[in-house]
């Protein structure tokens, strides 16, 4: 499968993914489309870490997400909270900073000086989402999933397991405060994962698609232009089918 392919396979589960949120619970059978949306996020986030690795400008590439990250708020709240419109902020905010999370860590593991440092940029945009200084969709997620395609790039077993740590993380921060809490002879209850937890182990299907990863771009338009209005539009994609799921929601209240 090309990186083009894989695009419009993410557009397609999240689009579904968005579709049950907004109204499965009107209409209950909708709600396994919430399931094969939990595809789309790892997909978009091996493309990012994908697009580091090939872009030829990673400054407008972060530049781009920080843009549309921008655009995009007013829709996300709308769908999600829409009493607040900074609660929680949209997956853009996540796709870039694991984007600069990931340059950051690719910058000092080619320094001599750093390269034993190299681990410093994930824990600490992994510690301001585990405090709660930034809330955005996927959260702390999106940055393990993008150290998990980086650093493990073409092993599929290791991503796989990197994406079970990057899902379940808070589970596995939970046991290590339950070690160190019976040390010292102190109580610490580790709640169950609940049902949509769960569910999120779908998200390993995205593998399939991965390891079926070619390496190519896909067969875009010829032109310069077209080619900039196909990426576009991948990026639109995302504001504009929420505004749309928002009115159709409101029409049928």
């Amino acid at each position: 499968m090309s990186a083009l392919a894989l695009r419009i396979l993410a557009c397609v589960c999240m689009l579904l993914d968005h579709i049950g949120f907004c109204f499965a619970g009107r209409w209950s059978f909708l709600e396994p489309l919430r399931w094969i949306g939990r595809l789309a996020f790892p997909l978009y986030v091996f493309l990012i870490v994908n697009g580091f690795r090939h872009t030829s400008d990673r400054l407008r590439y972060a530049l781009r997400l920080a843009l549309f990250a921008v655009i995009s708020q007013v829709p996300f709240a709308l769908m999600t909270h829409p009493g607040t419109m900074l609660g929680t902020l949209n997956v853009f905010v996540t796709l870039l900073l694991a984007l600069l999370t990931v340059w950051m860590t690719d910058r000092m593991r080619r320094n001599r000086f750093t390269k034993y440092l190299s681990f410093l940029p994930a824990l600490t945009v992994y510690l301001v989402y585990y405090f709660g200084l930034l809330r955005s969709d996927y959260g702390a997620k999106g940055v393990l999933l993008a150290m998990t395609f980086y650093l493990f790039d073409g092993n599929i077993l290791l991503q796989g397991l990197g994406m079970l740590v990057s899902i379940y993380h808070q589970y596995i921060v939970s046991f290590g405060f339950f070690c160190l809490y019976r040390l010292l002879g102190r109580p610490y209850a580790i709640q169950p994962p609940s049902a949509w937890e769960l569910t999120q182990l779908f998200s390993l299907l995205a593998l399939v698609p991965i390891f079926f990863y070619n390496g190519k771009k896909g067969r875009l338009p010829a032109s310069r232009g077209g080619a900039k209005a196909v990426q576009l539009g991948f990026y639109l994609f995302y504001p504009l089918h929420i505004l749309a799921l928002y009115g159709l929601k409101q029409l049928l209240r």
